[in-house]
């Protein structure tokens, strides 16, 4: 028999694991997506060569984050029911496969992508680099297994958290969601590809490659294209954009899925708890408000400390 106050510590805890999951998996995410030039500055990253900027940056973008990482849940969340539904498989050993297989699909899309690009390029004279493609694409077949990772198990927590029953208390009626494993991988891959297209990149990449303007200017349309290809040593890749952006732009993105999934659950959850759907909304309203207040201190902070945007 379990005390009231065990299942709910046990809630709380397998919570906080989600939460945490979803952190880390946005904060590779992004990173992954920044060395794959898929956010903001991927048009930019086309249109170089053809400005006479040659680069050698690795661009997969052929569709938004959100179909991307959407297309990676969902193929990892359904190989993941069939290990683990179908063939009674342990639910670690299912999301591990069910995730590599899902990279070899990433891998693939990434590599018709980023030779698909330079192809189209070769006329203005952009070179073809194997070692861009060798080296690149390891790097992002190993941030992007974290991100299949931990969206397949948390969607594999939500879906069983919804349906189990602890000494005839159903867990469901306080946390979870009754929706099919590979939907709930869905959902939550394309929640992560436009997190991570409109939190981190914009503010940690995109500067980086445009580091000669001034600061807060947007691009002129004369620099369309005039990209920063040099480092500190040598050409730039994307894996120096990666360096630059895993010091604030990733883990500030994660931290943004990490804080949307539990403000929003944890105001399911204490409405739930109180069996009072008006506590639902009144916490909703709550930090709502309270985010907008926020942004608006944070925007007159900013404009104070470094001036006027130019």
């Amino acid at each position: 028999m379990f005390e009231p106050s065990l299942i709910l510590l046990l809630l709380l805890g397998i919570f906080a694991l989600v939460v945490l999951l979803i952190t880390i998996g946005e904060w590779f995410e992004d990173i992954e997506s920044d060395m794959g030039s898929q956010s903001n500055p991927n048009s930019q990253v086309q249109l170089a060569p053809q400005v006479g900027v040659f680069h050698r940056l690795f661009n997969k973008a052929i569709a938004g984050e959100p179909v991307t990482h959407g297309t990676t849940g969902v193929i990892s969340s359904t190989l993941f029911t069939v290990f683990w539904w179908g063939l009674k498989w342990h639910p670690a050993l299912a999301i591990a496969v069910a995730a590599g297989i899902t990279i070899l699909f990433h891998m693939t899309l990434s590599t018709t992508a980023h030779v698909g690009r330079i192809a189209s390029a070769n006329v203005f004279g952009q070179p073809l680099y194997y070692d861009v493609v060798l080296t690149q694409l390891p790097l992002i077949a190993s941030h992007a297994f974290i991100v299949a990772s931990t969206i397949t198990a948390v969607s594999y927590l939500f879906h069983n958290l919804f349906f189990a029953v602890i000494d005839s208390v159903m867990l469901g009626q306080y946390l979870g969601y009754p929706i099919a494993i590979p939907l709930l991988g869905l959902v939550f891959g394309i929640i992560a590809g436009a997190i991570g297209s409109s939190t981190g990149d914009v503010h940690y990449g995109a500067e980086r490659e445009f580091q000669h303007a001034p600061y807060g200017e947007g691009v002129p349309m004369g620099l369309h294209g005039h990209i920063t290809v040099k480092a500190e040593v040598g050409y730039r890749m994307s894996m120096d954009i990666a360096y630059f952006c895993a010091k604030y732009g990733g883990p500030l993105t994660g931290l943004t899925y990490g804080m949307i999934i539990l403000l929003d659950n944890l105001r399911l959850f204490a409405g739930n708890i109180m069996n009072n759907v008006i506590v639902n909304v009144v916490i909703g309203v709550a930090v709502v408000t309270t985010l907008i207040l926020l942004n608006r201190y944070l925007e007159k902070w900013a404009r104070q400390k470094f001036g006027h945007y130019g």
